[in-house]
Formats: C-alpha cells, structure tokens, sequence
C-alpha cells in the first residue's frame, strides 16, 4: 500500500511521513476551525489586526533622540509606546515601562542617553492581515503589552496592545447576538 503526495502525487511507502520526491508533509495535521457556537473563538481565530486599528496617532523616534525628548512627548500625547526608526527602517520599539525600569532610575541626566541605549531592538512584529489571535500568541509568548503593525513594505501603521484587543472584544461581545 502507498500514500500519495496531495501536493505533487509522487506515490510514497505507507507510513513515510513525507513525501520523497518535494518533502510536504504526509502527516495528518489536524487544523481546528472555529466553533460555530463560540463567537469569542471564533472572533480571535477570524478577525485581522486591521479591525483593531483606532487611527490614533503613531509615534515613531530616532534611536539617537534624548529619553527626555521622548519622555515628554509621550506624557503630552498620553501614549504608552513608541516606534523607533532608521531609515525608514524598524530597529526598536521603545515602551514608557522600559523608560521607567531601565532608565528612571540609572541615569541622573536623560537628556543624555538616547532611544537606543535602551529601546527593545528588532521587536517582533505583525501585519494588517495577521488573526487577532496572532498578535495575542506573540504578545503572550513575548511577555510583552505592545506590537508593532507593519504594512507590507515595512512601513509602520500603528501600535496595537494587549489593551486594545481586550477593548475590541468587550465591544463585540457586546454587540453580539444571544
């Protein structure tokens, strides 16, 4: 008895657990849909980053900006997280948690240390068209509040946190039909 390849149809011995000819995987892979009757689930399993987006402003800083500069603006603007860019390319993400643990406390004069001294660099990021439940596994996995969006050239589009995807949930939830 053989197992045919469903991607190229190369006939494989019964047991191999991938094919010979172009290695896909002939291994049953048991991919979960949905529950019909779990909107929460379903909601995190269907719905892209995209529906998270508030149009809020985006903040984006150099690596070579003071964490005073920084600082201030994040206060003035009541933003929690900030993009850092080189040209025009993410190096770093830079949160006012880190601010306070790695900086408030170690450096008498913030004037004179940059974003890069300190920011997270080459953070994990997501897409517009990534499930909700992806950002969540990252954030989750990560131990980590916020996510860079990116557009598919690179190029930021928000900031996304774990409280936003908590808020679009309540929102939903609450919308949804009994």
């Amino acid at each position: 008895m053989s197992i045919r390849c469903p991607a190229c149809g190369h006939e494989n011995a019964d047991g191999d657990t991938r094919c010979a000819q172009c290695l896909h995987t002939l291994m049953d892979r048991y991919i979960p849909a949905p529950p019909k009757d779990d909107p929460l689930k379903r909601t995190l399993l269907n719905t892209p980053v995209s529906a998270l987006i508030t149009g809020e402003d985006l903040l984006v800083a150099s690596s070579s900006d003071s964490l005073l500069k920084i600082a201030g603006i994040l206060k003035k603007k009541k933003k929690s997280c900030v993009l850092i860019y080189e040209r025009k390319k993410l190096v770093g993400i830079l949160s006012l948690r880190t601010l306070l643990t790695e900086a408030a406390c170690k450096f008498s004069d913030l004037s004179r240390v940059s974003a890069g001294d300190i920011m997270t660099r080459n953070p994990a990021v997501i897409t517009l068209l990534d499930p909700i439940s992806f950002a969540v596994h990252k954030m989750s996995i990560g131990g980590f509040r916020h996510l860079p969006v990116l557009a598919q050239d690179g190029t930021p589009v928000t900031i996304i946190s774990i409280k936003d995807v908590l808020a679009y949930l309540v929102r939903e939830s609450s919308t949804a039909k009994p």
